[in-house]
């Protein structure tokens, strides 16, 4: 009997790379050059009429200025600007995605349901086919349930456990139990403690059928291997139901934080006593705490704090701790506050001792020349 304990699978280690590879060349676009109706700086031969001479201003002239020119090698003026002002064109993304579909990177986008019209649009359509490629590959390691049982929360250690059961359960025929009275009796007993038995009282029971004889003994056995099926079946379907109620619980419980948080930073008028805040302010703070900026090396979504704090821990707790200290674990403030209020009015005084006043006995406002003419008392604003 072959022991499948092992079920290798790395849900998002696929050794195999998604390469995009855009190489596009600039195109060249060929204007006209030169001036089709420059004349020759030959004379006219002798005796010419200088009337009979014709150019390109005449229209009867039958000169082409043209002449072995391709038309479609000459861009028009309106062309031309129209080029240049279409380079984020919604055909430009719809092209792209469609070269793409062509090209088999993405074979299950249909571009007659999708739009693709902006740099959004596009990488939507290219993250829909790495999930549907991680999908076929989930599929292709443990199957269609498994897939259904990893979606709805059930742990690939929990499924690779429920797949070995149901392996050790087929492998067990009747063939099997004929040849193996002992693990018969096992699979009886088994039965009888999964049905809610005591193990002393399903042993007893079970003694009474091996009293009876090995064929009443083959025979529960055999009854209770289905019976082991159902209820590795019923077992599965039990988890998958309870995976997805601790997930709506997980969800629950986030939106309640992220509820709480909302309120408890814009309702307040203040974080700090003293010092208001206004709804920027708020704004700032939360987007601190709830915007993602990366990933800590082991896999942990982490904001700007706390990536601040994983590159440079010492000074960081240092300065935390700090801060924390004097003021009582961040509930008395007025050290700052007073200090930095104190340095203000320190500041202020400094530039006042620095600064001369000579009273000419005039009002104040007609000392300075840019503000008074000198008039009666006009003042030029």
């Amino acid at each position: 009997m072959e022991d499948n304990n092992n079920l290798e699978m790395g849900l998002f280690g696929v050794d195999s790379d998604l390469e995009l590879n855009f190489d596009a060349n600039p195109v060249d676009i060929q204007g006209f050059v030169g001036n089709p109706t420059e004349q020759s700086d030959t004379p006219p031969a002798e005796g010419a009429d200088n009337d009979d001479i014709q150019t390109g201003d005449d229209p009867d002239n039958n000169i082409n200025p043209n002449e072995g020119i391709d038309p479609e090698d000459v861009v028009g003026d309106e062309e031309d600007t129209e080029g240049s002002d279409d380079i984020t064109s919604p055909n430009l993304f719809s092209s792209f995605a469609s070269q793409l579909r062509n090209d088999g990177v993405l074979p299950d986008v249909d571009l007659d349901k999708i739009k693709i019209e902006n740099t959004t649009d596009l990488a939507s359509a290219i993250k829909g086919q790495i999930d549907a490629q991680v999908k076929e590959y989930i599929i292709n390691k443990v199957g269609e349930d498994g897939f259904d049982a990893l979606e709805k929360g059930v742990s690939l250690a929990q499924y690779q456990q429920h797949t070995n059961t149901v392996d050790t359960l087929d492998s067990i025929t009747p063939e099997v139990l004929t040849n193996d009275l002992e693990l018969a009796k096992q699979v009886i007993l088994q039965d009888y403690v999964n049905q809610g038995l005591s193990e002393n009282r399903a042993k007893r029971i079970l003694q009474k059928t091996v009293d009876l004889g090995d064929d009443a003994l083959l025979e529960d056995a055999k009854e209770s291997i289905n019976s082991l099926k159902v209820f590795e079946a019923n077992r599965i379907e039990a988890e998958k139901i309870a995976a997805q109620e601790r997930r709506q619980a997980n969800i629950a419980a986030q939106e309640k934080i992220d509820n709480d948080l909302k309120n408890a930073i814009y309702t307040k008028k203040a974080f700090i006593e003293g010092i208001d805040v206004n709804k920027t302010i708020q704004d700032r703070v939360y987007k601190a705490i709830t915007e993602v900026v990366g990933e800590s090396p082991d896999g942990v979504m982490e904001n700007k704090l706390m990536q601040d704090r994983r590159q440079n821990p010492i000074e960081f707790d240092s300065k935390l701790y700090y801060l924390y200290e004097i003021t009582d674990g961040f509930k008395d403030f007025s050290k700052i506050t007073t200090k930095a209020s104190s340095k203000a009015a320190s500041d202020f005084e400094k530039v006042l001792r620095q600064t001369k006043f000579e009273d000419s006995g005039d009002p104040s406002f007609t000392v300075d020349k840019d503000s008074y003419d000198g008039m009666g008392s006009e003042l030029v604003l």
